[in-house]
C-alpha cells in the first residue's frame, strides 16, 4: 500500500504534478478534502476551516483580512472553543493518519510530511521551482502583472511555512524532511519526467 505525501511552492505545479501521478499509480488523492472531513470533526464550515488554516500566516487569532472578521468572531463565540490550536492540529493529523492506514493515496499538503515522519511506508517528496519560473507561470494563468505574481507566490510561501512552523516546530523547506525534492522548474515543468524520477525513487 503506497502512501505518499507531497509539499509545495506555491506556482511550482505541485498539484498538478500529484493528480497526474495518482492517475498513473492507480492512488487517491488528498488535498482540498481534508477540509471536508474537518469540517465535520470541528462543526465548523468548510470555509471557517480554510479560514483558520490560512490564519496561520501571522497567528491563529490575528487575521487581518476585513472581510472575513465576521467569520473570525462567530467561531470565537462557539462554547467548544472553535479556534483551538490543539484540536485543530488533533483533527488534521487524526485524518492524515487515517488515510495512511488505509493506504493507496497521496496527500497534499497539511504538513503530512511531518505527521507521517515516522511512517515508514510514506514516501515525502516536495515540488519546487525557481521564484521567477514560478511567478512567470502565475501571471500568464490568472493574467497577473509580473509583480503580483511575485507577491501572490510569496504570500501563499508565506502562509504555508507558517503553518508548518506554527504546528511542526520544523521549517517547511528543510531538505532532509524527503525522499526526494524535485526541482520542476529545472525539469521544464515536464509532469512526465518529474513522474519517471519519482517512480524510480519509490
Amino acid at each position: 500500500m503506497a502512501i505518499i505525501t507531497v509539499s509545495k511552492e506555491f506556482a511550482a505545479g505541485g498539484r498538478e504534478l500529484a493528480r497526474r501521478l495518482a492517475g498513473e499509480l492507480g492512488l487517491r488523492l488528498v488535498g482540498r478534502e481534508v477540509l471536508a472531513e474537518l469540517a465535520k470533526k470541528l462543526d465548523m464550515s468548510e470555509g471557517e476551516v480554510e479560514l483558520m488554516h490560512r490564519g496561520q500566516e501571522n497567528n491563529l487569532f490575528k487575521l487581518v483580512d476585513e472581510v472575513f472578521l465576521h467569520t473570525v468572531r462567530r467561531i470565537a463565540q462557539k462554547p467548544e472553543a472553535a479556534l483551538d490550536d490543539e484540536r485543530y492540529y488533533a483533527a488534521v493529523s487524526e485524518f492524515v493518519k487515517g488515510v495512511a492506514a488505509q493506504g493507496d493515496a497521496i496527500i497534499v499538503g497539511w504538513g503530512g510530511q511531518y505527521i507521517l515522519a515516522d511512517d515508514p511506508g510514506a514516501h515525502h517528496f516536495r515540488v519546487v521551482a525557481p521564484p521567477a519560473a514560478r511567478a512567470a507561470r502565475l501571471a500568464k494563468r490568472e493574467n497577473l502583472s509580473p509583480e503580483q505574481a511575485e507577491a501572490e507566490c510569496r504570500r501563499q510561501d508565506g502562509i504555508s511555512a507558517s503553518y508548518v512552523k506554527h504546528f511542526f516546530k520544523r521549517s517547511w523547506d528543510d531538505a532532509t524532511a524527503y525522499k526526494l525534492v524535485i526541482n520542476h522548474g529545472a525539469l521544464g515543468y515536464d509532469l512526465d519526467r518529474a513522474i519517471k524520477i519519482i517512480q524510480a525513487a519509490l
